[in-house]
């Protein structure tokens, strides 16, 4: 299973009045523009994916729907608790059971959970000293579902500057990153 691991884009600070909960907040217009660039990045890598899920939270929602749309797929995206930001990163490996028979999973949320689960994937827990950027994405395949610690292989990491980069290099050609290392 590839898991394509996204933090949420540019979000208005806690405590901003009228913002309530930390839940509710939105993405700012900056985050709002940050989330399709770093999709438009996602786009000319030609990444593929059977399900979008995200925390229920609004800022991660946004940045997920917003994805999709500038992906162009027609997948629904689907809020998934295991990815707030207080459950544990062995709790979300669990949840993966699931999505067993998925091959290629979109999952948006928010920091410092993701780089917990990213370091409980491959290595063990603060065996990796990963930092998502807002708007940051990793691919981490894993082999079995739900996966051991330490058994799944961090693929790449990208801070949303390179991958809005990415998606605005010319020409007509579209880039592809490859599935295997080897490949190159």
């Amino acid at each position: 299973m590839k898991l394509t691991i996204m933090r949420h884009a540019i979000a208005a600070p806690r405590g901003m009045p009228g913002q309530g909960r930390d839940a509710d907040r939105p993405l700012t217009e900056e985050g709002i523009e940050q989330a399709r660039e770093v999709a438009r990045g996602l786009e000319r890598l030609k990444l593929d994916f059977d399900l979008i899920l995200t925390s229920p939270y609004r800022r991660a929602a946004q940045t997920a729907e917003l994805a999709a749309h500038e992906l162009d797929i027609e997948l629904e995206v689907r809020p998934w608790e295991a990815l707030e930001p207080q459950v544990s990163p062995a709790e979300t490996s669990k949840g993966l059971k699931k999505f067993a028979g998925k091959e290629r999973l979109l999952l948006v949320g928010h920091e410092p959970h993701l780089s917990g689960w990213i370091a409980e994937l491959t290595a063990s827990p603060g065996g990796v000293d990963c930092v998502m950027k807002k708007g940051g994405v990793a691919c981490v395949t894993i082999d079995q579902v739900p996966p051991q610690t330490g058994s799944g292989s961090l693929r790449w990491l990208m801070t949303p500057k390179q991958l809005a980069l990415i998606g605005k290099s010319g020409g007509k050609k579209k880039a592809a990153l490859a599935d295997d290392p080897g490949d190159h």
